[in-house]
């Protein structure tokens, strides 16, 4: 769909987004690796550590695959009175397209993160009681609407925790008291709970049956 947009438009417009959905695959690499882990052979203690340590590596890159839904500020802030190459291709056309083409992008990047959320929420649920499966999803789910506002606004990036410690701490502290970045992370964070939702409960019909 991007090439198809660069070739029509002459213009490399929302290329960005092949690199959001990179980082969207993160998270669910990770968590595939937590759960071979799971089942490994590895000594219960180094295997419990491993597994916390990718977890928490997961938590900082799962804002990364719902982050892309925040791409359509661009379709939104883009006036779209470009002139085009093409005289087949007006500026309500390429509207549309854009809203599709960042819709599938989102789509598939949100819904990576879901099911790597899914995939630990179980691994948990198996190891400790159901609240504490829930508990941990909430709080992913909420910490997930947190970062992609730490991401769109104040730029900051999923690495930045390991190359910029420090001043990323500062910053991610400093805006636990803007109220701005708290009901962003609280809008967010109940709208991944309610596709969440879905696709658990998917999940679990498919599961029974």
């Amino acid at each position: 769909m991007i090439a198809i947009r660069i070739e029509l438009t002459g213009t490399f417009r929302y290329v960005s987004l092949v690199w959001n959905l990179i980082l969207a695959w993160i998270p669910y690499v990770l968590a595939l690796q937590i759960k071979r882990l799971s089942s490994s052979r590895i000594a219960t203690t180094n295997r419990k550590l491993s597994m916390l340590a990718i977890g928490v590596v997961w938590l900082f890159f799962y804002p990364n695959a719902p982050y892309i839904l925040t791409d359509f500020i661009h379709i939104i802030e883009d006036t779209h009175t470009s002139v085009f190459p093409r005289s087949l291709i007006t500026t309500n056309a390429v509207l549309w397209y854009d809203i599709i083409l960042n819709s599938a992008f989102s789509f598939i990047g949100h819904f990576i993160g879901l099911i790597s959320l899914v995939l630990l929420h179980r691994l948990i649920d198996a190891a400790y009681k159901k609240y504490v499966g829930w508990t941990v999803a909430l709080v992913a789910m909420l910490l997930g609407g947190y970062g992609i506002y730490l991401g769109r606004f104040e730029r900051l990036n999923s690495w930045d925790v390991f190359k910029h410690p420090l001043s990323t701490a500062r910053i991610v502290f400093v805006n636990l008291f803007n109220a701005k970045a708290m009901l962003f992370a609280g809008c967010f964070g109940f709208f991944i709970f309610l596709t969440y939702l879905i696709v658990y409960s998917f999940y679990e019909t498919a599961r029974t049956r």
